[in-house]
Order: C-alpha cells, then sequence, then structure tokens
C-alpha cells in the first residue's frame, strides 16, 4: 500500500474508532435509562445487566456505524484542511479523488461487513436481546405490556398469542378458545408460558382451563393445572407464522417466510421491503463518505469537529425522514418493495454525487 493510502487510511481509521466508540457508548447509556427500570421492577439477576447489553450489541454497532462513518469523514478531511495537508497534497499534483480513495476503499469494506451482519447477525441480536427482556427479565409481566397480539382460526379453534420466540419455541400468553358447530364456545384454555416439546406437542405452565355450557354459555366447570400437555399439531413456526418480527428473521427466514405468506394468499410486503432494506443497509458507508467529503470542505480550514456533528445530525434527519417515507410508501402498496427500499439510498447518493463533482480542487 503506498505511504499516501496508508497515512489517510490510518487517520480515517483512528477517527472512526473514536467516534464509534463514543456513539455506541452513548447508545447504551440511552438504553440502560430506558431499561433500567424494567430491570429494578423485575429484580433482574445481576448477569442480564452485562448479558442484555452484550447480545443487543450488534444492533447498537449497527445503527450506529453510518453516522460514526459520516463524523470520521468530516474529521480527517476537516483535519487536513486545517492544518494544511490538504494544500500541501494538492500543491504536490495529487487529486482530490486520488486522496479521497482511501476513504471509499474502507467505506466499501465497511458495506461488506454491515451486509453481512444485517443479514444474519443483526436479525439473531435483535431476537435475543428481547427475548431476554421479555422472558428472563419480564417474565409474566411482558404480556400486559405486548407490542403485537396474534388471533388465527384453526378448524373449530381461535388461537390468540401474545408474545413468540419461534427459534427457542416459546409462546406467552397463549389463550385457545374451542367452539361447536353453532358458533357457541365450549372450552377456553388459558397460560402464561408454553414451550414446544416435540412434533407439535406442547407444554403449558400455569394453564387454567374453562368449560361452557353451550345452552346457557355459563362456566360448567374450571381447573388450574401447574402443567398441562397439549397437541396443538403445529411446529413452533407454523404456531406463529404470523407474528414473527422482520426484524429479528435472518435473510433465508425471511425469504422463506415470504414465500409462504404469499403462497397462503397473505399480503408479505412488509416482509418483501425488509429483504431489499437489509441489502440497502448496507451501502450507507459508501454513501456517507460521498456526502461527507464536499460538506467537510465547504468551511475550508475553518471547518470543525462541531459543525461536522451538526451537518450530520442534519444528513441523517434528511436520509430517515425519506427512509421511514419510503418504506411506509413499499409497505402500502404505493411503491414496489425495490424501490421503497432504495430510494432514500438514491437519493442521497445523486446529491453526494452533485455535491462532490462540484469540488474545485
Amino acid at each position: 500500500m503506498p505511504t499516501l493510502d496508508r497515512y489517510i487510511l490510518n487517520a480515517f481509521l483512528r477517527n472512526l474508532a473514536l467516534v464509534l466508540l463514543t456513539l455506541v457508548a452513548l447508545y447504551s447509556l440511552i438504553e440502560f435509562l430506558e431499561k433500567v427500570d424494567d430491570f429494578i421492577e423485575h429484580r433482574a439477576a445481576v448477569k442480564y445487566y452485562l448479558t442484555y447489553p452484550l447480545v443487543h450489541l450488534p444492533v447498537m454497532l449497527s445503527n450506529s456505524l453510518p453516522m460514526a462513518v459520516l463524523l470520521a469523514t468530516f474529521a480527517t478531511i476537516g483535519g487536513f484542511s486545517r492544518s494544511n495537508q490538504l494544500t500541501a497534497m494538492l500543491s504536490g499534483g495529487i487529486s482530490f479523488i486520488r486522496i479521497s480513495r482511501p476513504l471509499f476503499i474502507s467505506s466499501l469494506i465497511l458495506a461488506v461487513i454491515m451486509l453481512f451482519a444485517n443479514l444474519w447477525l443483526v436479525p439473531w441480536s435483535s431476537s435475543e436481546s428481547n427475548y431476554i427482556l421479555r422472558t428472563e427479565i419480564k417474565g409474566r409481566s411482558a404480556q400486559t405490556a405486548s407490542s403485537k397480539d396474534l388471533y388465527f382460526r384453526d378448524g373449530n379453534q381461535i388461537i390468540s398469542i401474545n408474545q413468540a420466540f419461534p427459534a427457542k419455541g416459546i409462546l406467552l400468553g397463549l389463550t385457545i378458545v374451542e367452539f361447536n358447530d353453532n358458533f357457541m364456545p365450549v372450552k377456553r384454555i388459558q397460560a402464561e408460558h408454553v414451550q414446544h416439546i416435540e412434533k407439535g406437542q406442547w407444554l403449558l405452565k400455569n394453564a387454567v382451563t374453562w368449560i361452557f355450557s353451550p345452552e346457557t354459555k355459563a362456566v360448567s366447570s374450571f381447573e388450574q393445572q401447574p402443567e398441562l400437555l397439549l397437541d396443538l399439531k403445529r411446529s413452533p413456526s407454523e404456531a406463529v407464522r404470523l407474528w414473527n418480527r422482520p426484524e429479528d428473521l435472518s435473510i433465508g427466514e425471511l425469504i422463506h417466510f415470504t414465500r409462504k405468506l404469499e403462497s397462503e394468499g397473505y399480503n408479505a410486503k412488509l416482509y418483501r421491503v425488509e429483504i431489499h432494506v437489509r441489502f440497502a443497509k448496507a451501502v450507507i458507508p459508501i454513501i456517507m463518505v460521498l456526502v461527507g467529503i464536499p460538506f467537510a470542505l465547504q468551511r475550508g480550514r475553518n471547518a470543525s469537529f462541531s459543525l461536522g456533528i451538526v451537518i450530520s445530525l442534519i444528513i441523517f434527519v434528511t436520509y430517515f425522514i425519506l427512509y421511514a417515507t419510503f418504506n411506509v410508501f413499499g409497505a402500502i402498496d404505493v411503491l414496489p418493495p425495490l424501490i421503497a427500499a432504495w430510494a432514500a439510498n438514491i437519493l442521497m447518493a445523486l446529491i453526494g454525487t452533485w455535491f462532490f463533482l462540484r469540488i474545485n480542487s
């Protein structure tokens, strides 16, 4: 590697490491302040104060990396400009495109790393951290604070699921209401925690069973059981096929799940958009370098890191407004999923390219 490339790359990576560490630390602090009440209220074991942030770390890194790249780009180019190193390089006949090359190569490598993380590691992190918070820490009370309930009909039964973790074969807040041919309720089974055993067999813990009289609709019998073995005739993935959060699924599970939903006649637009978003998010580091370089040069030697923070926030607010808007358009069928996922990136890349090409060496 040429000496100049190595020098610029070292400066960029130092700034990136410092900024990324700072952003992740701030992210962790905000997460801790948001979750500490739950930890204290539910008397969480000490180990969860350590395991939860560690498991959640890939999500925090993925969310922090784009802004870290933007700030690191601003700090690197702005620093060279303030110290006259940039002027010296240009005076020596080195083009600005040549100076920018190590930053773009670094962003490309980061994009590849982010792609593999978004496809497999980040979904695992999201699912696992949600599992720890919902079951290991909150336990039973998580059912009353659920963000989503699933109801579906299975033959003469209506099944309700409050929280689901298919990878672990666990359901929280299960309710099954059984009807007769006249659609009159004859039985209701409710359980706080349900664990898959094998071949559609599920173990219900703290199960409560009501038997109704179809004629009077009154409760004819009532029974509480610490454990109840029940045959739902469904595997974990089949039992919660409409519950899975898109962000918790790996790319392979997303593709399989989307095809299965569409083959059964369900709307899978949200999941199809998520597939394209996984790839679109990976190229954000490249776009951040493309946008960050020209903005770092706008003030020349007066460019400061505090100014970089302000500019970065403006760019990020703009980007994520576009990102959220186009994602909504994709989910409601206004735009095809592919366009909805990539539109924000394309617009930001065009803006960055326009400013980059206007750089006056």
